[in-house]
């Protein structure tokens, strides 16, 4: 697999030699060993993507050899997550992200075993985005999805909760009514598409909202301030999943039945 590689916000246009960023450079020569002459892929983390050749490693400068095609917008979906211990988030938002996540907005919630003061939230804010960019650069990824500053729950309800047009769905085990129902419900057949009319069109431009608890779920308080808020209560069934499964269970629903891993997504 040809290495990817992040140059944010760069002008990937054929042709033209890019030196590239310390971070990056750093991972090119020291980590993967490249020299001159290996082949690599950069993308800009807007979507855009090129072919590239290693020309230097002292500084470490590439040739854009030719310009890939765009990667195509998201099915916009939000995780809200309660922040967990270690291991879990990191993995929770890795997996988000290999799946097609576009924001990930991490809450300290009341049960969240880990309390993070101010000096922490910005070690841990920068190690989440390093694994945003990895994630990305392994699945294929053009475009970066969204890490929001991290918030208690309680402030991001109360200030935020989520636009009122968007499709909210609080993860909740006691729910009775199942996700795959709630988002088959809220998004209408596609009459646009005869070939498959049963295929269900592009829901509102703001997307879907999850909101998932920390490991040991959300406070009854909390989840009355954010069905207060217009959220929905949704289970995903009869089991009782870890918070790094539930929020990732989730998303593979909400991708099947309206996003790109949906049957005829890939049709044209």
């Amino acid at each position: 697999m040809t290495p990817r590689i992040l140059v944010e916000n760069a002008d990937l246009a054929a042709d033209r030699e890019l030196a590239l960023p310390d971070e990056s450079a750093h991972h090119v020569v020291r980590v993967l060993r490249l020299g001159s002459g290996a082949d690599i892929e950069l993308f800009d983390g807007r979507g855009g993507a090129a072919r590239a050749r290693l020309v230097s490693t002292r500084p470490a400068t590439v040739r854009i050899t030719g310009r890939l095609a765009d990667e195509p917008d998201s099915l916009p979906i939000t995780l809200v997550q309660g922040i967990s211990a270690g291991d879990r988030m990191d993995w929770t938002i890795e997996k988000a992200v290999e799946l097609g996540v576009t924001r990930i907005v991490p809450v300290q919630a009341s049960r969240s075993i880990v309390r993070l003061d101010a000096r922490r939230i910005a070690s841990r804010a920068a190690h989440w985005q390093r694994i945003i960019v990895a994630a990305c650069a392994q699945c294929g990824r053009s475009r970066l999805p969204e890490l929001a500053p991290v918030r208690s729950l309680p402030e991001w309800l109360a200030q935020d909760g989520g636009p009122a047009g968007a499709l909210r769905w609080l993860l909740d085990p006691a729910a009775t009514r199942s996700l795959t129902n709630a988002v088959r419900n809220a998004v209408p057949a596609n009459p646009a598409n005869p070939a498959n009319p049963a295929a269900p069109a592009a829901p509102a431009a703001t997307g879907h909202w999850l909101l998932c608890g920390p490991e040991s779920g959300l406070s009854t308080d909390e989840v009355a301030a954010a069905l207060a808020r217009g959220w929905q209560a949704v289970g995903l069934g009869p089991r009782i999943l870890r918070t790094e499964t539930a929020g990732l269970a989730a998303i593979v629903t909400i991708q099947a039945l309206v996003g790109d891993l949906r049957p005829d997504a890939r049709s044209g």
